[in-house]
């Protein structure tokens, strides 16, 4: 089975803390640990602001079930509401992991 890498690339909203943000995303943290094919995240912000969402999961159909899941789960609305519109989601097979 490959490994899906789904890369979500943002911004914060206007007047959102990052410490605030950071908070919201405890939220999320939780709610991916409970999704089937989930494995690891890392959550980067770039010196211009923009953030890097980097998720692995077993395959693409774990990876768009959550994603489609995520969009009505309640528990995150305050993590979607620190993000700007224009957000950017891709999903790369993983060829390779050191």
């Amino acid at each position: 089975m490959t490994h899906v890498i789904e890369n979500v690339r943002f911004r914060l909203a206007p007047g959102t803390a990052v410490d605030s943000f950071l908070e919201a995303n405890r939220a999320v943290e939780a709610w991916l640990a409970e999704q089937p094919g989930f494995v690891a995240r890392t959550l980067s912000e770039g010196a211009d602001g923009e953030w890097l969402d980097h998720v692995e999961w077993t395959g693409m159909a774990a990876a768009e079930a959550a994603a489609s899941a995520m969009m009505t789960e309640p528990r995150l609305a305050p993590f979607g509401q620190a993000i700007a519109p224009g957000v950017e989601m891709r999903h790369h097979r993983m060829r390779w992991k050191g």
